[in-house]
């Protein structure tokens, strides 16, 4: 675990609090024990957090999300193993939630070096195929190595993910990776997000929806929803941010 100093310097460094600093290094622990166990190949990463640490986006997430490729039994034996090796080096304690869907478990550490508890949903959904596959090692400028490869959601499916989240709820963050993926080589791939789209069962859910949705988006939903999970220096810049998000998912660039 990391000292207090090294928390405090981290946190100095990424311009950031020491909660969301030490709340990473945690996601961290979580990526590195679970990647290194055996059958984790069938674990894909996707999700902000993936958007963060696989693809150097800019801000700081807070839940950890996974699509889960194996059977359901065979899951629960696997990830089990996966808690207990964790709550064996570290104090970190695991309670699964209530979900409509997929299995939710809430991970909550107890370090010495800060006050209160820290604590990060784990989402794993299973209703779903991922058709695109990305496989390679998590750099990071924490003090610790994480060896084995992480498996995660390509680039454009993510995408696909990010304008099925646009469309059925009104998060800052969404628009964000959207907007960043888009700025970084990423590309609106139409079947995948039909594909995505269809997975609600609700047909009035369309592609066709999505300049609308950034239309009416507020300026104040962006900010509010994003000003924890970005610095300090990075939150005085939201509004600009968010003209220029808006001005460029707009302006016909997207080819919908």
């Amino acid at each position: 675990m990391l000292s207090a100093n090294q928390l405090k310097e981290l946190a100095k460094k990424f311009n950031s609090s020491e909660s969301v600093v030490l709340r990473e290094y945690i996601q961290l622990i979580f990526l590195e024990n679970l990647y290194a166990a055996r059958g984790s190949d069938q674990i894909i990463f996707k999700g902000g957090t993936a958007v963060h640490l696989m693809y150097q986006g800019p801000r700081f997430s807070e839940d950890l999300d996974f699509t889960v490729l194996m059977e359901l039994e065979e899951f629960e034996v696997f990830i089990d193993k996966v808690f207990k090796t964790i709550s064996l080096s570290y104090e970190i304690t695991f309670k699964e939630r209530k979900t409509i869907t997929g299995k939710r478990y809430l991970l909550t550490a107890a370090p010495e070096i800060l006050k209160g508890n820290t604590f990060i949903n784990l989402d794993f959904s299973f209703r779903e195929k991922v058709t695109l596959i990305e496989k390679n090692p998590l750099i990071t400028e924490y003090p610790m190595t994480v060896t084995a490869p992480i498996y995660y959601m390509g680039k454009d499916e993510i995408i696909a993910e990010k304008i099925r989240a646009i469309l059925t709820r009104e998060k800052g963050r969404d628009l964000y990776d959207f907007w960043f993926l888009l700025l970084n080589k990423g590309k609106i791939n139409k079947d995948l997000v039909k594909e995505k789209l269809g997975y609600y069962g609700d047909k009035s859910l369309s592609i066709d929806n999505l300049l609308q949705k950034i239309n009416d988006f507020s300026v104040k939903l962006y900010c509010d929803d994003l000003r924890p999970f970005v610095t300090y220096q990075k939150r005085e810049l939201l509004e600009r941010d968010f003209r220029d998000m808006k001005e460029f998912l707009t302006s016909g660039r997207l080819n919908l």
